[in-house]
């Protein structure tokens, strides 16, 4: 539920446009708008995970993403708007809190739970790029596509009701210290979210669009945008040990920078050449988004200060990734792709950069004299 609402809308642009009665540049507003709510909504999270309990909250969010997944049947723009800004609210706080709960419960391996946690992400998100086009085939409606995760948010609210919930995690009253906006490992850190976020959903709204324009049909185009997403899954759950294998997160971070420019080069080539780019791109991609809740966890030495790092660094990143499907949106070309790909490619070496300054030795959080 973390991804697959978001990502099932970039294989179906065209004829969700025209049942909205919008452009592509509106496109780009509404393919933005749930990544701004991550944004947005990430500076509540501490308050209301004490107020209700991260259990309760936790629910609260799937119930937000049905209620959203259920108006976004009704054509009508502002209600699509409203429903999308729901779904967003409720993966915002999701993000924000999943690595908390992943963190108390599997404190000795942190590493290999987050790469699996981000690797169900993953493949979530895959499961929405590929099914969107032959649902909406198959039933001959559009809606069929959306009312899939109508399905799969019922079904998510009503195990999470029957399981046991982490309400044992206590958060203490957070204050966010906001000189830490003073330094740059803090700005490292907000890049390394930020870039791996905008690269994903930049690619998921638009990756489609791109390739449709190269020649392919659109369930070709959807078949690219889910290989991008299905092997950034495998690729999440072998991160710990594909930094083992690299000695050290830095060379990871310097080899996943490369693959990540190669691929998206490719995108531009269509065909085949165009497949082995969302290979080469969604390998970096999932192994980048472990990367950056590892690099988090690392970096704080509580639960508390990794609830403020994550609600942070979240907050500040994903308002800067929302920019990038938006921005996409008024670079958009149907005859040259170029402009979009060099803004991605940008992204990517940014992301390259930060993450080789974060990973280094430098706190995070400063020790304040007693």
């Amino acid at each position: 539920m973390m991804r697959g609402p978001v990502t099932g809308v970039g294989a179906v642009a065209q004829p969700l446009c025209e049942a909205l009665g919008i452009g592509y540049a509106t496109y780009g507003f509404i393919s933005a708008l749930p990544i701004a709510c991550f944004g947005v909504c990430c500076a509540a999270v501490p308050s209301a995970a004490r107020a209700l309990g991260i259990g309760r909250l936790i629910g609260l969010c799937f119930a937000l993403i049905f209620l959203g997944s259920l108006l976004r049947l009704v054509f009508n723009f502002p209600l699509f708007s409203i429903a999308t800004v729901f779904i967003g609210i409720g993966i915002a706080f999701l993000n924000a809190l999943m690595p908390v709960v992943l963190r108390h419960l599997f404190a000795s391996d942190v590493a290999f739970v987050m790469g699996g946690f981000t690797g169900l992400i993953g493949f979530s998100g895959s499961i929405g790029a590929y099914f969107s086009v032959p649902v909406m085939e198959m039933f001959g409606s559009i809606r069929a596509s959306l009312a899939l995760w109508v399905l799969w948010s019922v079904m998510t609210l009503a195990l999470w009701i029957a399981a046991r919930k982490p309400n044992n995690i206590k958060i203490m009253p957070v204050t966010v210290d906001w000189s830490m906006l003073t330094r740059p490992m803090t700005w490292a850190v907000i890049f390394v979210m930020s870039m791996q976020s905008l690269t994903i959903y930049t690619t998921v709204a638009w990756l489609p669009t791109l390739l449709i324009d190269q020649g392919m049909t659109a369930s070709e185009a959807g078949l690219g945008s889910a290989i991008f997403l299905l092997v950034s899954a495998p690729a999440s759950i072998m991160t710990s040990q594909f930094i083992r294998l690299c000695r050290s997160e830095r060379t990871a971070s310097l080899i996943m920078t490369v693959s990540f420019v190669i691929g998206i080069i490719l995108w531009s080539a269509g065909g085949p050449l165009s497949y082995l780019g969302c290979v080469l791109a969604g390998i970096p991609q999932g192994i980048t988004f472990s990367m950056a809740m590892i690099l988090m966890a690392k970096k704080s030495s509580d639960l508390n200060q990794l609830l403020l790092i994550s609600s942070l660094a979240q907050g500040i990143g994903y308002l800067i990734a929302g920019l990038g499907p938006f921005i996409c949106g008024l670079l958009y070309n149907p005859a040259n792709p170029w402009p979009i790909l060099s803004f991605m490619l940008a992204a990517v070496c940014l992301w390259g950069t930060s993450a080789l300054y974060a990973f280094g030795n430098q706190p995070l959080f400063v020790k304040k004299s007693s």
